[in-house]
């Protein structure tokens, strides 16, 4: 079964390397058009999607492909396969667009629907940022041993897509507590904590393909996840419209703190 799964991590890496040529090619150079729930998509978001696709499903027939770019009108997917790609061409799509850095490519394999390896190609840093679950976290080829630090008022914590109404004094009560980033990349963000780079992650409306890559990694490093609904993995149907959910993961020291700030 590790064979499997190691020649998955293998393609996956190598077809992702190659698209963050192309990526880096289009980056801040692209029209943009907008989708049916307001968001930005662009060419390049639509040419790394089916390149992906294309390239994996030439390898592996027998799996299942979903993207953010999955056609709206093709409605519920139901996960049937022993093996799942779900990509994010472009995160962090209105910073891709405008020239902003803090864009990556996010490719998650999932397992029974259950994400075991991230590739996530980070714009800002350059890098392949990859792992899962038994494998290790990789900042391009060198292994990343993450030591938690004790949360404190130093700590570092990516926030996005703060809520309003109710919820909006979540915000000020993490600002109170901690020194708070938006960097505009559900993935980036995710992956960050994983590496060290970050020390928590906090966001109200994100999806599957947006964290599904940084899942993983946040597994191999014993990192902890708590979602603000049900938890969306194992995944087992896929619909573009799902609404968004929300979640904050960390070390388990500070995503203690982080949910009594938020009294979640």
């Amino acid at each position: 079964m590790f064979q499997k799964i190691e020649e998955r991590i293998a393609a996956g890496r190598s077809i992702v390397e190659e698209q963050a040529k192309f990526f880096e090619s289009r980056f801040g150079r692209v029209d943009s058009q907008w989708k049916y729930d307001g968001s930005r998509v662009t060419e390049a978001d639509l040419n790394i999607s089916n390149a992906l696709q294309r390239q994996l499903k030439g390898q592996f027939s027998e799996d299942l492909f979903l993207s953010e770019e999955t056609d709206p009108e093709k409605g519920t997917v139901v996960l049937d396969t022993e093996y799942t790609w779900l990509v994010d061409p472009i995160d962090g799509t209105n910073n891709f667009a405008r020239g902003i850095p803090a864009c990556a490519i996010s490719l998650a394999l999932l397992k029974d629907g259950v994400p075991v390896y991230g590739i996530i190609y980070d714009h800002m840093s350059r890098s392949l940022i990859h792992g899962g679950p038994g494998a290790g976290v990789f900042v391009g080829d060198r292994k990343i041993q993450v030591s938690f630090e004790s949360p404190s008022a130093q700590s570092i914590v990516g926030a996005q897509h703060c809520e309003i109404g109710e919820r909006e004094s979540d915000d000020r009560a993490l600002q109170r507590m901690f020194k708070i980033r938006n960097l505009g990349s559900s993935a980036i963000q995710l992956a960050y904590v994983a590496v060290g780079w970050l020390d928590g992650v906090v966001a109200h409306r994100v999806n599957s393909w947006d964290i599904a890559a940084g899942v993983a990694l946040i597994r191999e490093v014993k990192g902890d996840i708590k979602y603000f609904d049900s938890d969306p993995f194992p995944l087992m149907q896929f619909d573009v419209k799902k609404p968004p959910f929300g979640y904050a993961a960390g070390s388990p020291a500070i995503l203690e703190q982080i949910l009594a700030a938020m009294d979640r």
